[in-house]
This record gives structure tokens, sequence and C-alpha cells, in this order.
């Protein structure tokens, strides 16, 4: 299992079923929709579709909607024009590229002379000469080819443009209707963005989580606000490194993604991870190292842009994101990292207090996996912030939680329905995980729960403990409470004998009253109904423990270790009470 998940941009290269499910099997746990090209019906239809085929491949994938917001863009034109160092161009308002003008989608009027315009996430670099009432004048000092819709940045100034633009509106409401798990903001500034982008998703009547993406100075000086008020952030580090000095941006990176951990908050690493390959078969060396320290900075996932959008091979580029992120995650200077970066549990909080625990209490006693039954996914990301070295698997009754839970390091979320108590949640839990094959019969799990109090026999939010995962091999009625451990003795005849310590099964065939060697088991499993015969007398007055109407299978052999527990009315394969830390 991987630690670091994938977010793939779906575009032209990659919006057919055929090429989704290629995404999905290669490792894409999340599929985003850039607003910034497409119709929202495009966005819409492209959800449901990733739904779709997500559900054929039996895989969780999040859908995400990543907002236009108040960018400015060039205008749309038919073929590329090339600007040359020392000419002059005008950018005004308007729908066209017509050199010396070029139309922008709004006006850069609040410029000022000497401040720079940047153009294609600042390969092309021109300075203000002249500011008029309709337009501004400037020269290119760094010229380049100028494509359609080529984003514009003038670093340092307010333009002054709404935070939700129309567009943006008209995607938000494809986001709530289509429901999207998760939509990716752009350009915020404060935590009051985000604010005002749920309160807008909320008018629409969704709930869908938002994830700030950082890619202005005022969000790098905000950026603990806005951690706290988002679902997730983003280091967009196209517009980070036009809006910034581009030799600030390694360093900022690895701020926001350290305090993003501290906080619990997913991060996501953007732009150009492996850019070279929209075109080429192999990345460079530079851009392998670069997803590389994005996962030893502790990211919870990195993203894919153009490479899956309009690339040559979407599919192999994902394939080979996921064989540097495994080959990081494999290594000693990963597991090391993991180590050292473990925060603080937040003061006063429990939820936080166990979920460090649960990782510590996962590596000392070698457990498999932690489970994290979790209703709203809260649990489960508490313990993802704190980096175990085993999988996190999140046990959800919402779908909608099990693929917001796949941005998520380490989370691997299932869908299962919630127990009415706390012993049936922890062995469906289990049962789940087991039957998912992240754990096999006989492995430690450390099982944290943080449901609601509605669960009977319990009266806190949260529970932590230690659990040995085994095969269930028949239920049955509770005769006598109690656990026993031992081998496997069937009674096919009134005559059989039982040695000392022995789990005896009475099969249907054979009449239970009479049988005195039942006084040498350790505990009874009778396929009768009946509970008020000579067995349950025998049963109930040694304290044996034993459940009725429990026939068990032929396939299970003589001598075989079972564990039978008379309260829950389970027999399990395996001697788990010598390995078992539950008392109760």
């Amino acid at each position: 299992m991987r630690d670091v998940k994938i977010v793939c941009t779906l575009g032209p290269a990659s919006a057919d079923v055929e090429t989704i499910a290629g995404l999905i099997d290669a490792g894409m746990s999340v599929a985003r929709m850039n607003a910034s090209h497409g119709s929202p019906a495009d966005h819409e239809r492209l959800i449901r579709t990733v739904r779709e085929v997500a559900a054929t491949r039996k895989q969780p994938v999040a859908t995400m909607v990543d907002l236009s917001g108040p960018e400015v863009r060039t205008a749309a034109i038919d073929r590329p024009v090339e600007l040359e160092p020392g000419m002059t161009v005008e950018f005004r308002e308007g729908e066209s590229v017509e050199l010396p003008q070029i139309g922008v989608t709004h006006p850069l009027t609040a410029a000022a002379v000497g401040d720079r315009v940047l153009l294609a996430d600042g390969q092309i670099e021109t300075t203000v000469d002249e500011v008029t009432g309709s337009g501004v004048t400037a020269t290119v000092d760094t010229g380049g080819t100028l494509g359609a819709r080529t984003g514009v940045n003038v670093p340092g100034v307010d333009l002054d443009i709404d935070l939700i633009t129309p567009d943006d509106a008209a995607d938000l409401s494809v986001a709530v209707e289509a429901e999207a798990d998760l939509v990716a903001a752009s350009f915020i500034r404060s935590a009051a963005d985000i604010y005002e982008i749920r309160d807008a998703i909320e008018e629409l009547g969704g709930a869908v989580p938002v994830i700030a993406k950082i890619e202005r100075a005022g969000a790098v000086e905000n950026l603990d606000a806005i951690i706290d008020a988002a679902f997730g952030v983003m280091v967009a580090r196209g517009d980070l490194g036009v809006e910034l000095p581009l030799e600030q941006v390694p360093m900022i990176q690895k701020d926001i993604i350290g305090r993003a951990q501290r906080a619990g908050t997913p991060v996501i690493t953007a732009t150009e991870m492996l850019d070279s390959m929209v075109r080429a078969r192999r990345p460079t060396r530079a851009e392998a190292s670069d997803v590389a320290n994005a996962v030893l900075d502790g990211t919870d996932a990195v993203m894919l842009s153009a490479e899956t959008a309009v690339g040559d091979d979407p599919v192999w580029v994902v394939e080979t994101m996921d064989r540097i992120i495994r080959e990081v995650e494999a290594s000693t200077a990963y597991a090391e990292m993991i180590d050292r970066r473990v925060p603080f549990a937040e003061a006063g909080s429990r939820t936080e207090a166990l979920a460090r625990s649960a990782r510590y209490l996962a590596r000392d006693v070698g457990a498999t996996a932690v489970i994290a039954a979790s209703e709203s996914g809260y649990t489960a990301r508490r313990v993802a912030k704190f980096r175990p070295a085993v999988p996190v698997v999140a046990i959800t009754p919402d779908a909608t939680v099990q693929r917001q839970l796949a941005v998520s390091w380490g989370i691997t979320p299932i869908v299962d329905r919630m127990a009415d108590s706390i012993d049936r949640l922890i062995e469906s839990s289990v049962a789940t995980a087991v039957d998912s094959g992240i754990a096999a019969s006989g492995d430690t799990l450390v099982v944290l729960s943080g449901l609601m109090t509605e669960l009977e026999s319990t009266n806190t939010t949260n529970m932590l403990k230690l659990h040995i995962a085994a095969e269930t091999l028949v239920t049955g009625r509770p005769v006598v409470g109690g656990r026993a451990a031992g081998p496997l003795v069937r009674l096919g005849d009134p005559d059989g004998t039982v040695p000392e310590g022995a789990i005896v099964a009475i099969d249907a065939s054979v009449e239970p009253d009479g049988l005195s060697q039942l006084e040498a088991a350790a505990g009874i499993i009778d396929a009768h109904a009946t509970v008020t015969g000579y067995a349950a007398m025998t049963a109930r007055e040694l304290e044996i423990p034993m459940i009725a109407d429990a026939p068990l299978s032929r396939r299970i052999a003589d001598g075989t270790d079972l564990t039978l527990h008379g309260d829950r009315a389970v027999v399990y394969e395996g001697d788990l009470l010598a390995r078992s830390t539950d008392t109760r």
C-alpha cells in the first residue's frame, strides 16, 4: 500500500472511460476537474463518469472541482503569437489578441508604472510603462510564445476582483448538484475567503469541503488561519513562484507541508511535478527528485496537471509517479523522517491523544494496521496526522466520507455499516479489514473508535484497544459466558472421549443428554438449538463457556485450535487468548 496519494487532472487526453479506468488502476486517488478549462456541463459529466468507473474498479476515488477563482487570463486565440523582447504591448479588457493589443478577462488598471505583468507562469515578463483608463501599456522584457487563455499575474497588486466570479458560481452549482467530494479554491488570501466560499456552497444546499490553494503572498502570511479554516491546502507552486521570488518557493513548500501536518490538515503538492512527461516517455531526474522530496517533506498527495489532462500517455505518467513514491516510501530515509516529525497532540484533545497513542502502540506491539471506525472521517485523519508506520484503515458508513479520505496520507477508506455496540463494532471493523486483505487471521490490530455515544455500553466518544484479527467460523446463541481456547474435538457419538482442555463440538446427530465427558471440556459448541438440555446444564454448573445453535463446518479438522467467546456467541479460528490483550 502507498501512503502518499496521487491527484490527476482530467482533460481531453483522459476524459474517456477507458483512460479513467486505467488511471484508477495505476493509482489515482483524486480526479481533478480544472474549471479554467471546459464547461460546467463537461465537469458534471466527468464527475459522474469517474463515480461510475470507480464503482466498477471497487476503488474510492474523490472528485475535486478546482475553481478558476479571481484569476486573469488572456483572450482565446486560434494560434499562438510571439512576443519579442523590446516589443510594446497594451493589455485591455477584451476577447481578442491583435498585437500590440492583448485582450484580458479583467482590466489591469490597478497596476502602476514599474509594476510587472507576467504571463504563462512568469515565462513572459513585461514592465508597465503607462496606465490609462482603458488599459495598461507595457514593454516586453522576456519574450516567448503566448497561447490561448494564458494566465496573467501582476505580483503585489490587488486587482479588485470578486472572490467568487460568475464562472465560479456556475462551477460551485455543478459541484453541489453532481455531489463532488472536494472544491479547490484559487487565490485564497485569508480564512475569511474560505468562509465565504463555504457559505456559498451551503446556500446552494451543499456541504462540499474546501481545499485552499496557497498561491499568493497574503495566503503565506495568513497560513495558520487558512489551515485551521480549510479541509485541506494545496501548495500551488505555479502562481506562488510568480507572486513571490522563485528562490523562496522550495522552503515555502516545506513550511506549508510541515504546518499542515502538525495541524492534521491534508496537503497536496502541485504544479509541474512530471511536466516533461506531457510529451516525453521518461521524466527528468530533477522531476523524479522533486516528487521524492515532496514525499520526504511529508505531503499527503502529489498532483499531476497537464501530464494527465493533455499528455501523450496519462496512465504511464501515473504509473511512473507511483513507482517513484513507492521507492521513497521503502527507504530508510523515509522511515526516519516519519519518526522524526511526529507532532504533539493538541492540548485538551482526547481524540488526538488517543490517535497519537495508537501510532506508538502499533509500533511497539508489531501491529499490522490501525483500524479507525469513524462516521465523519475526523478520527481517521487524526490518526494519519501522526504518520503511523502501518496502514490506517478507516471504516465509515458514509461513501462520501470514504472518498474524501482518499486524499489523506496513509488511509485506506472502507465503507461498512456501523454496528450497534462496541463489541460488534470492533468485530465488524476487524472482519472488514480481513476481508479486504489488509489484515490476516492472527494479526494484531490497533482499533480506535470515534463514534457518537448512541452505542450501547459506552459513555465515551473514543476508545482504543488491541485486537487479534481472526476468522469467524460459526456464530450461535449464548448459553454460558466467558472465553476459552483449545484444540477442537468433535463428538460424533455419545461414547466419544474429550481430552482435558478441548473445545468440544457436539454434532446435531448426537443426543446431548448424558454426555458426562463434557466435564473435561474447556468450551462447548452445540449444534442443537436448545439451551436447556443436559449439555447446557453441565456448562452452567461448571461455568464452561458454551454456545448453542452453532453447527460447525465439517471442513474444520479435529485438532484445529479454536477460541470460543461465550458472550458474543462466536467461535474464531486460532488460539487468540495467548495473544489477546482484551480482558473483557
